[in-house]
């Protein structure tokens, strides 16, 4: 180490040299301030990280409200007890959109009550709610608008507008009102068509003189007198000819519509286009066709087939004492039909209740969640969102259908059911037929006639077994099974559910009677003749036969002509 030379003094002030000119009193002043700044600056950053480090800390300590935890718990209960077929969504959505207030409620008393807690024993403030729970709130809030709509429709559009906003013609002016009335001759056994797009139409056969009679009730909307009568004028209903069948149209005009009151030859089928309208149809002998697109349908006294084809949701349609087939299409809201001598066949997705009474023919109703046909219906048929119910059917019996509760009393014959979300209920009436019964989620409760004889294969999965019939259950990989033969055997009852009991019982019911033959139609009724002319009696005696006229003389012979040179 000797070797090396010893290091150089350092400079005079120190190893570095100042940022500022050590011998300027202005460059001093400046680097001081420099220096506060920066020092007030760190004071404040410390201060910041502070603050947020105990904010931190006292958020740890804070503990989160329970709403968002038990929102998700009930939403993940209600989703998977819909995947198991436990509940129905239809059904969830329905309760849900008339109690979804009570979801606020409850969360707001959780929220309340934490507040007290919070107040009198937490150092830290009251729990926070995160923006996630108020948007799920707020989402449930929305869903549960959105089933109360569609649960109660949209009735203060048809309070306010009427159906389909039809009572938006006032805002074309003031009304108007007119009658008027047109006739027409229509030949024996033509068909009449009816279009009316906007207007009423009541038709009944009550013509007795071969015509066609129509008493228009004309409505239009207008400021001015010169438009009304323009409307009215257009309003006018207008016969044609279509072949040998008779047309009557009346136009579309806009802030118009005419009712029509039509009475036709009871022996003249009717078909009717309406566009927004209600139709009645009375006492015709001859088959009906309809197309109605908004407004209700009655239709009573038929004999002849019945055909309707509906798109209103909201319509009603009735029809009573047919003595013919009938056929229903398309969407509406309640039906009512009975006393039918033919068959009658629905089919289309109907949002009210269908009721269905006294049917001498097959029975077929048809949806996208319901299925169902009979052989006969002798007493009524019912069908609603939730429940199905029936007595006195006559077999074969087939119903697929799913998250409805069946009553099914006094079959007679073979049954097929299946069903889920739902109880099943059936009774039967001898002679027994075959019957299958599958249901999931629900019990099934069967009534089997007293003395009759059977094969009977019963299982369940998670429900209890009875039966009046001296039958033992048994355990059977976990399910709960039942089989034998009863008296001297015949045909097979299968039942078979899960999540439900099931009850084979005796019944005591009376056979159906047979089926009555259909009643023949009545012969079209003659045309009446004119009446002919009254002779006028006189009792003056009769008067004597004239006298013969005299002969003609014969007429003189011409004489001659003379010849000879005229001078």
């Amino acid at each position: 180490m000797s070797s090396y030379p010893p290091p150089p003094p350092p400079p005079a002030g120190g190893p570095y040299p100042p940022p500022w000119d050590p011998y300027t009193a202005r460059a001093q002043a400046r680097a001081f301030r420099q220096a506060a700044r920066a020092q007030r600056s760190a004071e404040r950053a410390q201060r910041r990280a502070a603050r947020i480090q105990w904010r931190m800390e006292r958020r740890s300590l804070r503990r989160g409200s329970i709403v968002g935890p038990l929102l998700i718990l009930a939403l993940g209960i209600v989703f998977l007890l819909g995947q198991l077929g436990r509940i129905s969504w239809a059904a969830s959505l329905e309760w849900f959109g008339r109690w979804w207030p009570a979801v606020l409620i409850v969360a707001g008393l959780l929220l309340l009550l934490e507040w007290s807690l919070d107040r009198r024993q937490s150092p830290y403030g009251a729990r926070p709610v995160g923006g996630g729970v108020i948007s799920l709130l707020i989402f449930l809030a929305f869903i549960g608008l959105i089933s109360h709509a569609l649960e109660n429709g949209i009735h203060w559009r048809d309070h306010a507008f009427g159906p389909d906003f039809s009572h938006l013609d006032h805002i074309f002016g003031d009304q108007h009102t007119s009658y008027d009335e047109v006739n027409s001759a229509i030949a024996a056994g033509a068909t009449l068509t009816i279009r009316n797009p906007h207007g009423d139409v009541a038709v009944t056969g009550s013509s007795t003189d071969g015509q066609v009679h129509v008493d228009v009730h004309k409505q239009t909307y207008a400021w001015h007198d010169t438009d009304a009568d323009r409307k009215e004028r257009l309003l006018e209903p207008v016969f044609s000819w279509n072949g040998r069948d008779l047309v009557l149209t009346v136009a579309a005009v806009d802030g118009g519509q005419a009712d029509l009151t039509i009475t036709v030859p009871a022996s003249s089928p009717v078909t009717i286009n309406s566009g927004r309208g209600d139709v009645n149809v009375n006492q015709l002998h001859a088959a009906v066709a309809l197309s109605a697109n908004h407004g209700d349908v009655d239709i009573n006294a038929i004999t002849g087939d019945v055909q309707a084809s509906i798109s209103d949701d909201d319509a009603s349609i009735n029809l009573h004492s047919i003595a013919g087939n009938v056929t229903i299409e398309g969407h509406s809201g309640d039906i009512d039909v009975a006393d039918v001598t033919g068959a009658v066949r629905l089919q289309g997705e109907f949002f009210g209740t269908t009721h269905v009474q006294h049917v001498n023919g097959p029975l077929r109703f048809q949806s996208s969640r319901t299925s169902f046909s009979a052989a006969r219906l002798d007493d009524e048929f019912s069908i609603q969102h939730d429940s199905l119910d029936a007595t006195q059917l006559l077999g074969p019996v087939v119903l697929k259908t799913n998250n409805k509760n069946i009553t099914l009393d006094r079959v007679q014959g073979d049954v097929d059911l299946s069903d889920s979300n739902g109880s099943v209920a059936v009774t039967n009436a001898p002679p027994l037929g075959a019957i299958e019964i599958q249901n999931r989620h629900g019990s099934v409760e069967l009534g089997l006639p007293a003395n009759a004889g059977f094969v009977l294969n019963a299982q369940t999965r998670n429900g209890d077994m009875e039966n009046d019939f001296n039958l033992s259950a048994q355990d059977q990989n976990g399910n709960r099974v039942l089989h034998g033969t009863v008296a001297a055997g015949g045909p097979t009852v299968t039942v078979t559910t899960s999540d439900g009991d099931v009850t084979i019982s005796k019944s005591s019911v009376a056979p159906l009677p047979p089926t009555p033959p259909a009643i023949p139609a009545p012969p079209a009724a003659p045309a009446t003749p004119a009446t002919p002319a009254t002779p006028k009696l006189t009792s003056a005696p009769p008067a004597p036969p004239k006298a013969p006229k005299a002969p003609k003389p014969p007429a003189a012979p011409k004489p001659p002509a003379v010849t000879g040179t005229t001078f």
